[in-house]
């Protein structure tokens, strides 16, 4: 039995979740022990995790929370984030794991190369959550709940100097938190987040420019309803700064699904001003099929994965940990037995 403290930074509804689901992971099966401790400096945040009852603490600093953690949670609003290792890279334990939920995965490790020491090890964590909640969109963590990553992808990115030590823990701690395991390229993870992540931050940024600029913005704003609410909310849950600094951060990917969008845009912009209705027919017929394949395949986890990007895991933290740091941080055995 492994007894690991956990240390979640960021106590939105996905790192509440987390906190639930291993929560509910001890009642039910009791193999492991986990210490949870939580952090989160947006006080909309804070306030509602502890009522949640679900960590043992919640730290006012970050340094604090990670002090004596196995595991860590980066779970950090883009902003913070590399102020973030930089300011608790002094209380890290050796043997640490970090999982980072960041929408784009090479600046992180670029900052854990300048920010942690060797003992410290970072890999990327994207889930693709519980299809049963895409069509929500609210973070706060009352909204967490202990099934959200339930057979749900998980994708782990791993840099080229993960031991396998901390890459086996990031798989089986996915797993505990029902998810199903893979591997991704971080380069391939961030051109992939570009189309399903910032192109979606994208249009709604430029949705709302465009109709703040329209001259009959004064009126139709007070027209505005959940459609455009929707749309646009990312201006309500992501700060300026954060999405300057990630967008430039993948510029280059980001450019050329931009690129793609505007040609897609021209093309039915064509096609309207035609006045054409059964290429526009076309076009939304031609949508609605795909989305329709899409959202089943979504709901089913039906993906025909390739073979190489599946993680292979024993479903308990201590399966698959055999010699190394990490194992002997928190599996006991000393220095001498690696000789």
């Amino acid at each position: 039995m492994a007894e690991l403290t956990i240390a979640v930074l960021g106590l939105d509804r996905l790192g509440a979740s987390v906190a639930l689901r291993l929560q509910t992971f001890v009642k039910k099966r009791g193999q492991h022990r986990f210490t949870l401790i939580g952090y989160d400096s947006r006080d909309d945040y804070e306030s509602p995790a502890r009522k949640l009852k679900v960590f043992d603490k919640i730290e006012r600093k970050a340094y604090s929370a990670v002090e004596g953690a196995d595991i860590v949670f980066m779970n950090l609003p883009y902003e913070d984030l590399r102020a973030g290792y930089e300011l608790i890279a002094p209380s890290l334990r050796d043997g640490v794991l970090l999982l980072d939920t960041a929408v784009i995965k090479q600046p992180s490790l670029t900052w854990a190369e300048q920010y942690l020491s060797d003992e410290h090890h970072l890999i990327g964590f994207t889930a693709a959550i519980n299809a049963d909640y895409l069509l929500e969109h609210q973070l706060s963590p009352e909204y967490a709940s202990d099934d959200y990553f339930l057979d749900s992808p998980i994708y782990l990115t791993p840099s080229l100097a993960s031991i396998k030590e901390a890459i086996d823990l990031a798989v089986n701690f996915s797993a505990i938190l029902g998810g199903k395991p893979h591997f991704l390229d971080p380069a391939e993870h961030d051109s992939l987040t570009t189309i399903t992540e910032e192109i979606p931050q994208l249009l709604s940024i430029v949705a709302y420019a465009s109709a703040m600029n329209h001259n009959a913005w004064q009126d139709a704003q007070r027209l505005t309803n959940p459609p455009f609410n929707v749309l646009t909310r990312y201006l309500l849950t992501h700060h300026p700064d954060a999405l300057r600094d990630e967008w430039l951060a993948n510029r280059e990917p980001l450019t050329r699904a931009i690129d793609e969008l505007l040609a897609s845009l021209t093309d039915l912009r064509n096609r309207l001003a035609a006045n054409d209705e059964s290429a526009i027919e076309a076009f939304l017929i031609a949508a609605s099929d795909d989305y329709q394949r899409w959202i089943n395949k979504r709901h089913k986890g039906d993906w025909d994965d390739r073979p190489d990007n599946n993680a292979q895991f024993e479903h308990t933290i201590a399966g698959t940990l055999f010699g190394g740091a990490i194992t002997k941080r928190l599996f006991g055995g000393s220095k001498n037995d690696d000789k």
